[in-house]
């Protein structure tokens, strides 16, 4: 059974992530300029629309105050979710790229890799994402009905809210779902690397290794925490130092332009975490472990 080194693994993570940076937005270069392509074609659709001017009142508008109704436009909302849909499938094929590029050394148009948006790596990756989300759904049912239940005994049979009994099992049982979570999620890398993405076998296979992934994942999320606190911060003093209406058009455009790299900065090291947490735990196919590229090997292998 192997063990998952959690304060080595968070390290590699992030130091792999920050020296390979450009290389991971190279090896996904075309899903991420086809996302640029889909975010740029349905804001300029979408620009001068009731939806539009409803998000920019919403954006504009001081801390505390009501938010106004959003409006009823059937069109531009199906636009919206049509959006969602495809930046989803996009930022699939963005993950299978830097899965391969991690534990695998691969650059798409290298050594046969396929130079493509999309490949079948990509449609599989999508699948194991659904099947871990009906996993976690299903499993909610039990924990909500469970507390509910919990919360009507302690409160003698009076009252709609979980109670202090059932707010306990509901936390209870919610750490031991985030413990199920950790472990199944390793099931992404597997099939980015054009596995089954079993759910079932992820979990056989990670074993022993629960908590350790679990406090993994807390760690990798709270430096991410601190680094994007940090950026947000910078951000806001260039956007003080370059507009004097903060809450205007130019201002918001200019926000989400500079916040790009930040999201895709913690895409990767979403996606490196599991890679690095994958190849400690399960290892790779052929015998390729001393070739990941983004995460340096780790010194025992």
């Amino acid at each position: 059974m192997r063990k998952l080194p959690v304060i080595r693994s968070v390290s590699e993570v992030f130091s792999g992530v920050t020296r390979h940076y450009f290389e991971l937005l190279g090896v996904a270069a075309f899903p991420i300029l086809a996302t640029l392509v889909v975010i740029m074609l349905s804001g300029f659709l979408l620009w001068d629309t009731d939806l539009a001017r409803w998000y920019m009142t919403l954006a504009s508008q001081p801390t505390g105050g009501e938010p106004p109704l959003p409006p009823s436009d059937p069109g531009a909302w199906m636009l919206v979710f049509v959006s969602v849909v495809l930046i989803g499938l996009l930022f699939a094929a963005c993950a299978v790229r830097w899965h391969r590029f991690v534990l695998l050394g691969e650059r798409p148009g290298a050594g046969g890799a396929p130079l493509a948006i999309w490949r079948g790596e990509d449609g599989r990756y999508v699948i194991t994402i659904l099947k871990l989300s009906l996993v976690m759904a299903f499993a909610m049912i039990p924990v909500m009905a469970g507390s509910a239940i919990a919360g009507y005994i302690s409160n003698g049979g009076e009252g709609t809210g979980f109670g202090a009994l059932g707010a306990i099992l509901f936390l209870g049982i919610f750490l031991l779902l985030m413990l199920l979570f950790v472990r199944i999620s390793i099931a992404l890398p597997d099939a980015a690397l054009g596995g089954r993405g079993s759910v079932r076998a992820t979990f056989s296979r990670t074993e022993g290794n629960s908590w350790r992934l679990l406090g993994y994942n807390f760690l990798v999320q709270l430096v991410l925490m601190v680094i994007s606190l940090v950026y947000s911060l910078l951000l806001m003093l260039v956007i003080a130092a370059l507009f004097s209406d903060r809450t205007g058009t130019g201002a918001t455009l200019t926000s989400v332009l500079l916040n790009i790299p930040m999201y895709l900065y913690s895409s990767m090291v979403g996606v490196t975490m599991l890679s690095v947490a994958y190849r400690e735990i399960v290892g790779l196919p052929g015998g390729h472990e001393g070739e990941a590229t983004a995460a340096e090997p780790s010194p025992g292998l």
